[in-house]
């Protein structure tokens, strides 16, 4: 009994002992402390962009499952084995991902890309897929490709099945194609979608037949979009087949069709057709012609899209009947998309014409039909200034005040900022403290994923982890990327109904200081304001220093090579023209030309912004003609809408570095 129990026990020992041993080499293969996983996760990235797949792939195995960077890992291992060709390596990555970590970010995209894999080895498996990526709540890209490709499978089942399916059936899968073409008629799957449409069903309606003609006009297909016209009705297709007539250099029949279109069937085209078919036509005409054959086009039109060429009748009129033509076009259409605009030109042209009274009139009319125009803070200024100057003072205060408030980084802003305190020059020499780029808000929490994958660096996989274009913008700075970055966080907060404080660190992604110690060193030489000329470099290349426009300029401040060898040569500096990319160089002449021009007129700043744009000869010409009293009227009345618009900008940009930067 006793040997009996003293077996027993031994046993326990012993199990006791392997479970302990087995716990401890689950749990080391689990445990990773985190500076171990950041090291590896870094490496495996790092050979992955070295094009060291194999070894990426390994590494990111390593990446222990107690890790929130573990679904990411995973997710990079399926695409080292892409790059491999080892599809069953890189399915079972997804399929890995998508089982074990059902709730990720990546999961759904993962489920998606597994159907592509399968979908002519397992269509059935496939089909599955991607009916739970459509009737997901992952991105709309991925729900809307999923419902093509589940088409493109029933599709394929019911054209070689002796089965008789039944029309609602059918219906559906037409349904998923029309929505995918009507939405996207440019995407990547559009010419894919078209094809299996045509295919699918030969007898195709008119409507649907126009959605694929659609398809291939825009991947450029234009013999296979006339293939398929014939089984429109003009009245669905005229538009497309104008747009590809003029494509096909077919121009009669793009006067043809358009007129006829325009004439009889306006109301049955998708509106951005009809704009496209109105602006081929008015481009077969030089300039002098354009108002005449505008002005005919309008008088055939009929329908809602009307407003359109009258518009552009408008904007094609003589100078002197502009103001008649915008007033009859805003009386019209008073709800139209041009109606605000109409009403803008309106204004102007009394205030240009001293009709200050009723400039009033209509701009008070504007601030209470318009608030959300874009123009907005641009009537708000001139009411304040026509207050100001002829009516009530503490109202110009007001509206000065309300630009301020609300529309804190635009131009009239700037001016209306600069008329409250009184400041009577364009520009203020002001100093500025240098604040880097940095991460736009506050950190991620450690538990987060954002937080693992900024410690590593993995900028791919945070673009699909977040949706927030100043991040995305931030990864662009962080890549080296500055010129997209600037745009994409110019774009974000374009669409912010409410700006933030300037102190705020997106404005710094907006308006970035890239180059500012030499950009300071160089003003400062040539007695520049250093704000303004951050201001020319971001409005001229954004501060990309291999930007060439296509009429030669060159380099951050787009210097043409005959006018920077000019300067170069006056002040003692030789260089190939190929140097105008160096930025420092580039830098250097652009600050020499600028405080040329400067000085030239009467250093003013504002006639050299609009000199460095639109010529010196102009700009003499223009202050000798035009009948201004201030700055103000003549930035508005500058005849070329290229250079006042690229005067407004820059000056715009330059109010915002003395905002954001100023000590």
């Amino acid at each position: 009994m006793y040997v009996f129990k003293n077996k027993e026990s031994i046993f326990i020992k012993i199990f006791v002992l392997v479970i302990f041993l087995f716990s401890g080499f689950i749990f080391a293969k689990l445990y990773q402390p985190q500076s171990k996983t950041i090291n590896i996760y870094k490496q495996a990235l790092k050979d992955y962009e070295n094009g060291n797949y194999s070894n990426s792939y390994y590494l990111f195995s390593k990446i222990s499952y107690l890790s929130k960077l573990k679904p990411v890992a995973i997710y990079r291992q399926a695409l080292c084995a892409r790059a491999l060709g080892d599809e069953k390596s890189e399915l079972r990555r997804y399929q890995q991902l998508f089982n074990n970590y059902p709730s990720d970010k990546l999961s759904l995209e993962a489920k998606y890309l597994a159907g592509q894999l399968v979908i002519d080895s397992n269509p059935n498996l496939a089909l599955r897929y991607f009916k739970s990526v459509a009737k997901s709540s992952t991105d709309e890209d991925y729900k809307i490709a999923s419902e093509y490709y589940k088409s493109k499978i029933i599709a394929s089942k019911i054209r070689y099945s002796n089965r008789i399916f039944s029309r609602s059936k059918i219906a559906t899968v037409e349904k998923s194609f029309r929505e995918y073409l009507t939405k996207y008629p440019d995407g990547r799957l559009a010419v894919n979608a078209a094809n299996t449409w045509k295919k699918f069903n030969p007898n195709i309606k008119s409507v649907d037949a126009t959605l694929i003609a659609r398809a291939y006009y825009f991947a450029q297909m234009y013999n296979e979009a006339l293939e398929i016209f014939p089984k429109t009705q003009l009245k669905n297709s005229w538009a497309i087949q104008a747009a590809t007539a003029y494509s096909k250099h077919d121009y009669l029949k793009v006067k043809t069709l358009t007129e006829q279109g325009v004439a009889k069937y306006a109301d049955s085209v998708i509106r951005d057709d009809y704009k496209m078919a109105v602006d081929d036509y008015i481009l077969l005409f030089e300039d002098k012609d354009k108002y005449k054959y505008s002005s005919k086009l309008f008088s055939l039109a009929k329908g809602p899209n009307k407003d359109y060429i009258w518009n552009l009748k408008c904007i094609n009129s003589p100078q002197n009947a502009k103001a008649a033509c915008y007033k009859d076009l805003y009386m019209n259409y008073p709800n139209g998309e041009y109606a605000s605009n109409s009403l803008l030109q309106v204004i102007f042209a009394e205030i240009n014409n001293k009709n200050f009274a009723t400039a009033r009139i209509l701009a008070k009319d504007f601030i209470e039909k318009y608030p959300d125009s874009e123009d907005y803070p641009k009537v708000l200024f001139w009411a304040g200034k026509i207050e100001q100057k002829y009516y009530n003072t503490a109202a110009a205060v007001s509206y000065y005040q309300n630009i301020v408030n609300k529309y804190p980084d635009s131009y009239y802003a700037y001016r209306a900022f600069w008329l409250l305190k009184g400041v009577p020059q364009s520009t203020i020499a002001a100093s500025l403290d240098y604040k880097p780029v940095v991460y736009p808000y506050k950190y991620p929490n450690p538990n987060e994923i954002l937080y693992n994958l900024l410690e590593v660096k993995d900028y791919d996989m945070i673009l699909k982890y977040t949706k927030d274009e100043f991040i995305k913008s931030w990864v662009e700075y962080e890549r080296g990327n500055y010129s997209s970055s600037v745009i994409i966080a110019r774009d974000a907060m374009a669409k912010a109904q409410v700006k933030p404080i300037k102190s705020d660190l997106r404005w710094r992604l907006v308006y970035p200081q890239n180059y500012y110690r030499q950009v300071k060193n160089y003003a400062n030489q040539y007695k520049n304001n250093d704000a303004l000329m951050m201001a020319i470099i971001r409005e001229e290349s954004y501060f990309n220093p291999e930007a060439q426009s296509g009429v030669g300029a060159i380099g951050l401040m787009q210097l043409m090579p005959s006018t920077a060898h000019e300067i170069g040569a006056k002040n003692g500096i030789d260089f190939n023209t190929s140097y105008l990319f160096n930025p420092e160089l580039n830098i250097r002449l652009g600050n020499l030309y600028y405080s040329t021009i400067r000085k030239m007129l009467g250093n003013k700043d504002v006639s050299a912004i609009a000199a460095y744009n639109g010529g010196i000869g102009s700009v003499t010409r223009w202050k000798s003609t035009l009948n201004y009293n201030d700055t103000d009227e003549f930035v508005e009345q500058i005849p070329y809408f290229e250079t006042k618009n690229y005067v407004i900008k820059v000056f715009r940009s330059y109010w915002n570095y003395t905002r954001i930067y100023q000590q």
